[in-house]
This record gives C-alpha cells, sequence and structure tokens, in this order.
C-alpha cells in the first residue's frame, strides 16, 4: 500500500514539475527567510480548528522550518542563496548555534547567506556573523554591548505580604530556588554565573574574529564602545554596508540586478524532489519541553516563579516513549530535552522510562538551550548525549522548597486551630516555619534524592563517585564543558543526532522520512471552551504546586542576557 502510495505522489510531483517548467517557471536568486522570536528546535503542533479561528497568525520560524526550507532551496539547485530577515530575536544561544551550523553547511554546497539586520542585538548579530555578507538598515544601531545576567530577587518583596521561602540544598551551587529565598546572589552562584558568562562572552569575541577577520581583542574592544550606528559599524568592519531592503537587489547581482522573493513566492517555482522508497524502520522523536512537572504536559497563560511557563508533563513524555517503545517503524528513539528541570519525581519517572526502552531500542538525546538538573537526569540512561557548546547543562543536584505564610496569616487575624495526631503531622503546614526537628527530617529527604541523582548519572555516565562528586552539588556546566567533564558524549547539532539514532537502529544513511514525531495519544477532540478551561486548571494547578513543599531537581535561575 506503501509503494502504491509513492508511485501515486511522484506521479503528481511529475506532473507538477513538468507544469512549472512549460511556463518557464523560474525560482527567485535569493529568497527572504526570516528569522524572529525564540526559534523552538521544532514546528509547534497544528492547533485545532477553534485555535486557529482565534489566533489566525502563522506560526513564528523554528530551527526545523529553516533545515526544511535550506534542504528545499539545496535539493532545487538553482536559487543563489538565502537572505536572512533578523528582527525582534529572542532565541537561546544553543539554537543560534545549531541555526550557524545549518547556514555554514548551506555555503558549503556552494551557496550564498546574506543577512540583513533591522534592529541589531548582540545575539542576531552573533548569529548574522555566519552570513557570508551582513547589512543593516541605514538609521540601525548595532548594539553589540556584550553581555549580562540580571537575576530579580523577590525575598524583600515577598516578606512585604509575610511571605518567606524555606529552603534546603545540597549545596550552595544548586540555586535554583535563591530568587525567592535570597536578597542576592551567593558568592558561589555569582562566581557560576561569572564563569558562565565569560564562556558565552569568548565564543562571541571568537565567531565575530574568525567570521570578520578582526583580531580578537580589536573584537573586544569594539564591543567596549558600542553601540554603533549602521555606517559607524561598516567603517568598523562589523558590517559590509547599510542600506535599504530595495537596495539589496543591485548591491547582490550588480549591472542585474537579483531577482529576490519571499518564501510564499519562491516555493511555487521551486521543483519538488520524488519520494524514495521508505525504509521499514524509522527514529522516533520525542520532545521534554520545558519545566519538568507531574501529570500532562501544559503551557501557563502567563510565567510563574520556578515553574516558568511550558511545562512537559510527566504523563505526557512517559506516554510518548510507551508509544515509540511499541511503534514497529521506530527503530530508536531521538530525545530532545529543552528544560531547565523541575520536580524530581516527575523527573525520575521519565528517566525510568528512558533508561527501560534503551535496553530495547537505543535512545539519543540532543540538548537545546538548557537541558540542566532535572533536564539531565532524564537524559543519563541514554545510549548517547549530544549537547551544542552554548547548551547549559549539568546542575546536579536537588533542593527542597518549603512555603512559610505564618507571617500573612498572622496580618490577615486569621487563627489557625489544628487537632492532631502525629509527631510530625504539620511537618509540611505552611502556616507555621518549621522546626529544628522537621529542618533535619527534611534534609534526610533531600539527601536521599540526591543520592540516587547520582547514583543514576554514575550508572548511566560510567563516572566514579568521586569524580562525579567534583562536578556535581548544582554546578552548572556549558555543552563544551560538559564534553570534558564526560557528562555529554559529543557536541553536535540536530542532524549529528539524527544521524547517530539511525546507526544505532541500523538504518542505512540518506534514507528519506526516517524521522518519526511521537506524540503522546490524543484523546477527545476539545469542545468549544475548552481551551479555556485548561488555561484555568493549568493556572491552578502550578499555583497549588507552588504553595507545596517539594524536591526540585531545577537550575539555577533563567541565564537572561539580554541587552
Amino acid at each position: 500500500m506503501s509503494l502504491l502510495v509513492d508511485i501515486l505522489l511522484n506521479l503528481v510531483r511529475l506532473l507538477r514539475n513538468a507544469y512549472s517548467r512549460v511556463l518557464r517557471r523560474r525560482p527567485p536568486d535569493f529568497v527572504w527567510l526570516p528569522v524572529t522570536g525564540s526559534l523552538p528546535e521544532l514546528d509547534p503542533p497544528r492547533p485545532g480548528l477553534l485555535r486557529r479561528r482565534l489566533d489566525p497568525r502563522p506560526s513564528p520560524p523554528s530551527l526545523e522550518g529553516i533545515r526544511s526550507r535550506l534542504d528545499r532551496l539545496l535539493a532545487d539547485g538553482r536559487p543563489r542563496g538565502v537572505i536572512l530577515r533578523v528582527e525582534n530575536l529572542d532565541a537561546g544561544w544553543a539554537s543560534l548555534e545549531e541555526l550557524r551550523r545549518e547556514l555554514q553547511r548551506f555555503q558549503s554546497k556552494g551557496k550564498r547567506v546574506v543577512a540583513y539586520l533591522v534592529n541589531p542585538d548582540t545575539r542576531s548579530y552573533y548569529l548574522a556573523t555566519a552570513a557570508n555578507e551582513v547589512f543593516a538598515t541605514p538609521l540601525a544601531t548595532l548594539n553589540v554591548v556584550g553581555l549580562r545576567t540580571r537575576v530579580n530577587f523577590l525575598k524583600d518583596t515577598l516578606s512585604l505580604a509575610g511571605l518567606r521561602t524555606e529552603v534546603v540544598a545540597v549545596s550552595p551551587y544548586k540555586s535554583a530556588a535563591d530568587p525567592v529565598s535570597r536578597p542576592n546572589f551567593s558568592p558561589e552562584a555569582r562566581e557560576q554565573m561569572e564563569r558562565l558568562l565569560d564562556r558565552r562572552f569568548d565564543e562571541l569575541v571568537a565567531a565575530v574574529s574568525e567570521e570578520r577577520s578582526l583580531p580578537p581583542e580589536e573584537v573586544r574592544n569594539l564591543v567596549d564602545q558600542a553601540p554603533y550606528s549602521a555606517c559607524q559599524a561598516a567603517r568598523n568592519g562589523l558590517l559590509d554596508g547599510a542600506l535599504y531592503e530595495d537596495e539589496l537587489s543591485r548591491r547582490l547581482g550588480g549591472e542585474n540586478p537579483a531577482r529576490i522573493a519571499e518564501w510564499g513566492v519562491a516555493r511555487k517555482a521551486l521543483h519538488l524532489s520524488y519520494r524514495r522508497r521508505r525504509t521499514r524502520k524509522g527514529v522516533g522523536l520525542v520532545s521534554v519541553r520545558g519545566t519538568i512537572t507531574r501529570g500532562r504536559s501544559r503551557r501557563l497563560p502567563i510565567p510563574l516563579p520556578l515553574l516558568g511557563r511550558e511545562q512537559a508533563g510527566s504523563d505526557s513524555v512517559v506516554a510518548a516513549l510507551r508509544a515509540a517503545e511499541k511503534s514497529r517503524r521506530v527503530g530508536a528513539v531521538l530525545l530532545h530535552v529543552e528544560s531547565p528541570g523541575g520536580d524530581a519525581l516527575a523527573s525520575d519517572l521519565i528517566w525510568r522510562e528512558v533508561e527501560r526502552i534503551n535496553a530495547r531500542k537505543p535512545v539519543v538525546v540532543l540538548m537545546g538551550n538548557t537541558a540542566a538538573s532535572g533536564g539531565y537526569y532524564v537524559s543519563a540512561a541514554a545510549s548517547h548525549v549530544f549537547a551544542r557548546k552554548n547548551t547549559i547543562t549539568g546542575s546536579i543536584g536537588v533542593i527542597l522548597t518549603r512555603p512559610v505564610a505564618a507571617n500573612l496569616i498572622d496580618k490577615l487575624k486569621v487563627n489557625p486551630v489544628t487537632i492532631e495526631r502525629g509527631a510530625r503531622s504539620n511537618l509540611l503546614d505552611p502556616r507555621r516555619a518549621p522546626s529544628t526537628d522537621e529542618l533535619t527530617i527534611l534534609n534526610e529527604h533531600l539527601q536521599n534524592f540526591y543520592r540516587e541523582f547520582k547514583d543514576r548519572v554514575e550508572k548511566g555516565r560510567n563516572l566514579g563517585a568521586r569524580s562525579l562528586e567534583e562536578i556535581a552539588g548544582g554546578r552548572v556546566w556549558t555543552g563544551a564543558e560538559a564534553l570534558e567533564l564526560g557528562l555529554v558524549d559529543e557536541l553536535g547539532g540536530f542532524r549529528d543526532a539524527l544521524d547517530e539514532a539511525r546507526r544505532l537502529a541500523g538504518i542505512p544513511e540518506g534514507v528519506p522520512d526516517a524521522l518519526v514525531k511521537v506524540t503522546p495519544p490524543r484523546g477527545t477532540r476539545p469542545t468549544p471552551g475548552e481551551p479555556v478551561r485548561e488555561a484555568v486548571d493549568a493556572m491552578s494547578g502550578a499555583i497549588s504546586e507552588l504553595a507545596a513543599a517539594r524536591v526540585w531537581a531545577l537550575a539555577p535561575y533563567e541565564i537572561s542576557d539580554d541587552w
């Protein structure tokens, strides 16, 4: 049946390509590709009809979508290159690294990449340096002013409302709860943040130095003297010119102006590739995206402390992994991890599925911008682990948070009266502060989680207890450092991880359609009003989680280096 489908599809594509030739449709010389937003690894799931009507805007670009467009341009062969329209870019540094890798691959096939910057900042310029030429609109300001990390500490703010959080951590480096429990960085947290920022800044300087043929010290000096007008940046060698979009055509084509078109127009003139016989086996793609929690995956209407906005529910991820395990088509699993961690128990449930399935089908992990703490926990049992140089990973350790609302209760003149049975029946009661005995018990509970976490890593990564202790304790590492420490197996991107998964599954190189996206089995179709109910339920559940005492395998803060 599948052979017949392939034959029919190839016939349709043959007719379509012939029709295009008869009409003498020629693709443009250059194709505009928008590069904006957060650049998630994968295309978002297609929304239902109701959601499409409520929000008809097109989905923002993803790395998967850009990869697909570059591949299609290469398959056709006629276009000379692409022009990246870079604006309002909010992507993580590992995502930018991945896109730079894809652009360099595109160039290696003899194609040209041009970057056009609308309002460039440091991260958008880092991406743009991978292009053959970099231009900006004449009145743009090149804000290549460097990097910074900012954390909003809320301890004093919460105390105004009579709230505080008691935190038990395995090490001062395990600082995920510091924003709600401290007024400032601890010395250990500051040391760690400065090291990570130094690594990222060195990567930025190296990229600009290599691609723009400038000495590293000159790049550092240019950063210190920024920002620049577009004309100043061009004079300093940071840009190849300052011009408007309509001037690009002559700049790229000379006396014969280059033909430039948006993707929606260009793709109609591109030849369609013919489908080859698909392999019986494929690689199942499962994603762990967001803070790890119990229950179903969900997206909160607004981000919350510790929980963030996107949440990877253990029930949903486990269901997807089991679906991949049962599928006869799936010969290996590619587990994409984009998570700072989260609930320790939920992380352990996902880890168990990875360990169990890996004994039957190889599991390859691809780390995104962040795969730390619980995100590293779920990765430890895989056959092979890939990270990008700019990935934030490690953070092997746990914390326990216990909210204390005793002062708030007093301010509200509430008189909580309890009748108890059991010496520790009030152990997790947020209406009172924990006693010394209770803190001792909570610490013992925490250390048990920590021992299990380290045990998972020791076995999964074949690390000795002594060497692991030196790099654990909540310490966070870049992907490049993680490779040196044995926490990951290789530095690479999506194609590298997919190739490794194919190899482990015994799938020949070059086989088309080898990737199979695996999602949790769907329930009934959503009824009108259900998206609203889901949002309300998600917020209610999230607030309940924050109000409860809980063990977290969570990375320290969100490393934000916006200008």
